[in-house]
């Protein structure tokens, strides 16, 4: 079974000899250009264990987007994540 169907992702592929004219947001050269932005980022922590792929991929999510403008928003936004680490 396709591993896209089972995690629910819809994707279709793209025959780039054809010429096809790009199709929405997701075309070709932005998916390169994130993915070599990503690996760049990358670059410094000489490779990332897979089970903390996504803690990763979050944290380039917001720097990437400038989601979360300030060390306290980026603490609250942690700490709301993982209420159960807190003290009280």
């Amino acid at each position: 079974m396709d591993p896209f169907y089972r995690a629910g992702i819809s994707h279709e592929a793209v025959d780039l000899r054809a010429g096809l004219p790009v199709q929405g947001a997701a075309h070709v050269q932005n998916v390169n250009a994130y993915h070599s932005r990503l690996r760049a980022w990358l670059r410094p922590f000489h490779g990332v264990a897979t089970r903390y792929l996504p803690n990763y991929l979050a944290w380039r999510w917001i720097l990437d987007a400038g989601r979360i403008r300030s060390s306290e928003a980026l603490l609250k936004a942690t700490v709301g994540a993982f209420p159960h680490l807190t003290v009280t």
